[in-house]
């Protein structure tokens, strides 16, 4: 699956002027498959767990930041931070940050140094923790 550059314009850079989308476009655009999105609509209609299920209660995970931009189509500020909720272990340490004004490619555009920047900071600061198994 490939998106024009209309697509890749509302679901990743719907902040960025069209010239600044087309290039990022150009750079970072690369048709990949639509097998995620099949099989999470099938995923009710088949049992047992799929390809993307995810293990919300691993108490032996690292640390977790969910970065949102304000403005992301694809990944909305309320997605995210439903998404944190189910992040709930015991000893794990799950947060939620959001940019305003900050499309779904929000470390691209000016400005991404700040975040970069941030979510390094953080993972530092975090990066003590051990996990439930000690590890």
């Amino acid at each position: 699956m490939g998106l024009d550059p209309q697509q890749w314009k509302y679901a990743f850079t719907n902040t960025y002027t069209d010239e600044q989308s087309l290039a990022f476009y150009e750079r970072y655009h690369i048709p990949a498959s639509g097998r995620v999105l099949f099989d999470s609509v099938l995923a009710n209609y088949q049992p047992g767990h799929q390809g993307a299920w995810v293990d919300f209660k691993n108490p032996d995970r690292a640390p977790l930041l969910f970065l949102s931009g304000a403005e992301d189509h694809i990944m909305p500020v309320a997605v995210q931070a439903s998404n944190v909720k189910h992040y709930k272990a015991a000893g794990t340490v799950t947060e939620h940050e959001t940019y305003a004004g900050r499309p779904h490619l929000m470390v691209a555009g000016p400005g991404w140094e700040e975040i970069a920047d941030h979510a390094l900071e953080w993972a530092l600061t975090h990066a003590h923790r051990t996990t439930a198994s000690g590890r």
